[in-house]
C-alpha cells in the first residue's frame, strides 16, 4: 500500500523516531494487515521508504489514541500536550471523519 507523508513526518519515520502512523480507519486502511508493507512517499521530495506493519490498533477518537501514545513515536514534539496533538490532527481531518471512520494507529518497523 502507498501512503503520502508530509516532509517532516517522512524524515521522522526515516530516522526511526516515529514508529506509529496515525490515520483514519477509512476503507483503504481497513485493508491493512499485520505484515503488510507500506511505501511512504514524501509529498515534497517524492522520495519513498518502506515499512512493515507490526501491529494495528483501533481507537474511537484521536484524543483516545493520544492519551495512550504521544511524543516522537507519533510524530509530535516530546512536550506537545494531548490537546495540542488533537488540534494539530484536526488540521488534517475533520471531526465528522473521525466519528465516521474511527482512528487507526499503524505500528511500523523497518521493512526487510
Amino acid at each position: 500500500m502507498r501512503m503520502g507523508l508530509a516532509h517532516d513526518q517522512f524524515l521522522l519515520v526515516k530516522q526511526g523516531s516515529k514508529t506509529i502512523e496515525i490515520r483514519l480507519n477509512d476503507e483503504k486502511r481497513q485493508q491493512l494487515k499485520v505484515g503488510d508493507t507500506i511505501v511512504f512517499e514524501d509529498t515534497t521530495t517524492a522520495q519513498t521508504q518502506r515499512r512493515t506493519v507490526s501491529a494495528l490498533e483501533k481507537f474511537t477518537s484521536f484524543a483516545e489514541l493520544y492519551h495512550k501514545y504521544r511524543g516522537p513515536q507519533v510524530g509530535s514534539a516530546p512536550t506537545d500536550s494531548e490537546t495540542k496533538m488533537v488540534a494539530d490532527t484536526y488540521q488534517l481531518y475533520t471531526v465528522w471523519q473521525e466519528a465516521s471512520f474511527g482512528v487507526l494507529a499503524i505500528h511500523l518497523q523497518p521493512a526487510f
